[in-house]
């Protein structure tokens, strides 16, 4: 008699608030899945790290097609830069009747 006259109580007030406890429920779910689902802030922000590193990379390898590109415009035929000539013939082992080559162990590798 003593549960009944305890828990009679609190069903009625639940009972009249059941609408309350469905929002509750229903704003705990999206709540969630805004914060850990697959397009939520957490992915938002590992996403947005993702595509920082990706603009990094691709910053550092424009700077090195960039590099490249200077280096090949230097040995086009109608504007030939002598020294990057000179350059290459040496890393190819070219040297004049005069010059003796030496070859540091960094410079030994071979080329690939």
């Amino acid at each position: 008699m003593l549960r009944a006259r305890l828990i009679d109580p609190v069903l009625r007030w639940a009972y009249g608030r059941w609408p309350l406890f469905l929002a509750c429920a229903v704003l705990a779910y999206f709540g969630y899945h805004a914060v850990h689902g697959d397009r939520g802030l957490l992915a938002w922000l590992d996403r947005n790290r993702d595509i920082e590193a990706a603009r990094l990379e691709l910053a550092q390898l424009d700077a090195e097609r960039d590099q490249l590109q200077h280096r090949i415009d230097g040995l086009q035929e109608g504007h030939l830069d002598r020294d990057l000539l000179e350059e290459e013939l040496r890393k190819l082992g070219y040297v004049r009747q005069n010059e003796v080559l030496v070859l540091t162990p960094e410079d030994a590798k071979p080329a690939n």
